[in-house]
């Protein structure tokens, strides 16, 4: 959690700037930085009345920027002047506030910043990005690998693209009311428990689910690719990892951009030569670059050896070294689509779960392994008591 370290004895400082930031940021009193903690990402207060008489207004927020590199000042004052005001931001802090501010002016400042903050100190999060010509397909994989590294102990947040719904709403069986376009709007108060109390939650797994249509059936209107890269930018600094399915997005120079931040890069496509070359064309529209071309995974959706266009002719003709086969068994993906009841939930850990383990790099055993073996020592348990 983003931390605030006020500098100041003022308990009713303290509290009111407690009450303005909520439970989303701690705010912590201290004397001194020496005492303070200052991991993680966060800012610091100072404030005016504390300081003493005998030093210098500039030569307090230098001394403070010199014990913390790196780490925002706001001053705290009841000198509003522009002089004051001036000078404060000359020898280092990022802005002023009235002491007796409103709990809102209050939270808008302190949420910019801490925002910049958490971008600039926060270790950004793994992202994942899939793309792929069937937005189904692609949708249900990604929200599979993301179930995976949930239950895997990771806390994961999952954002689908897809249009005019989401798969993955569906697919989790959940009702979302919080979309792309809320979180755009959001963006400047946008942290990690913002993000948990608006974000849609699949209960059983911890997942976190982000939509492009929010719920409304359509896309948003007015959100431009910048948005969209900002915004992932933050929320890669607010969880520790991202699944992105790319569905509906179109626009080559977004996904590129993506392309670029994202530490693993899926192509998700069948043994369909048609499938093939409009993957082929997506990604000659994209124009990856050689460091991004590197991080390209051939995942071939609904795998059989007895097809004759092979994963290893289909990543030859993408321009991808890596290649992984994905099989499934296409009535129980369409009932686990329909039923809301996602395949790598079920307990029987078939082929396809075991793929989507090896996709994820996932080793430990599963969540759910444990109540298999259960069953099977109640089964011998009931045999021994039957032949006794």
């Amino acid at each position: 959690m983003t931390k605030i370290n006020l500098l100041s004895v003022d308990r009713a400082l303290a509290q009111r700037l407690t009450d303005a930031m909520g439970d989303r940021v701690t705010v912590e009193m201290v004397q001194s930085l020496e005492t303070a903690d200052l991991a993680g990402p966060g800012l610091i207060v100072i404030d005016h009345a504390a300081v003493s008489s005998e030093r210098s207004l500039a030569s307090t927020i230098s001394a403070v920027a010199e014990s913390a590199p790196g780490r925002a000042i706001v001053l705290a004052t009841d000198d509003m002047y522009a002089a004051q005001v001036l000078l404060a931001i000359r020898a280092g802090a990022a802005d002023v506030v009235p002491r007796n501010a409103e709990r809102s002016e209050i939270a808008g400042i302190f949420t910019r910043i801490l925002n910049s903050a958490i971008l600039s100190q926060g270790r950004p999060g793994r992202l994942t990005l899939l793309l792929g010509a069937d937005r189904e397909a692609a949708a249900i994989l990604a929200t599979d690998m993301a179930l995976a590294h949930s239950l895997n102990q990771t806390p994961t947040l999952l954002v689908d693209f897809t249009l005019p719904t989401s798969t993955a709403e569906a697919y989790l069986d959940l009702k979302v009311d919080y979309g792309l376009a809320s979180a755009v709007a959001d963006i400047e108060r946008l942290d990690a428990s913002l993000l948990a109390d608006a974000l849609a939650r699949h209960e059983p797994s911890g997942l976190a689910l982000l939509t492009f249509d929010g719920g409304t059936g359509s896309e948003p209107v007015g959100i431009e690719p910048n948005d969209i890269v900002n915004l992932i930018h933050l929320l890669r600094a607010a969880c520790g990892n991202v699944v992105l399915c790319a569905g509906s997005l179109r626009n080559s120079g977004l996904l590129r951009e993506l392309a670029s931040q994202a530490q693993s890069i899926e192509v998700v496509c069948s043994q369909s030569i048609r499938e093939l070359d409009t993957c082929r064309r997506l990604l000659d529209r994209i124009a990856l670059d050689t460091a991004s071309m590197d991080r390209l995974r051939l995942l071939v959706w609904d795998h059989d050896p007895a097809i004759l266009l092979d994963g290893r002719r289909m990543a030859d003709v993408l321009g991808i070294e890596a290649v992984m086969g994905i099989p499934t068994d296409r009535v129980r993906t369409r009932n686990a689509l329909n039923s809301g009841r996602p395949l790598y939930l079920d307990q029987d850990r078939g082929p396809y779960v075991q793929a989507i383990r090896r996709a994820c790099a996932i080793t430990a055993p599963p969540k759910g392994a444990k109540i298999g073996f259960d069953k099977v020592r109640r089964a011998i348990l009931r045999s021994v008591e039957r032949t006794a």
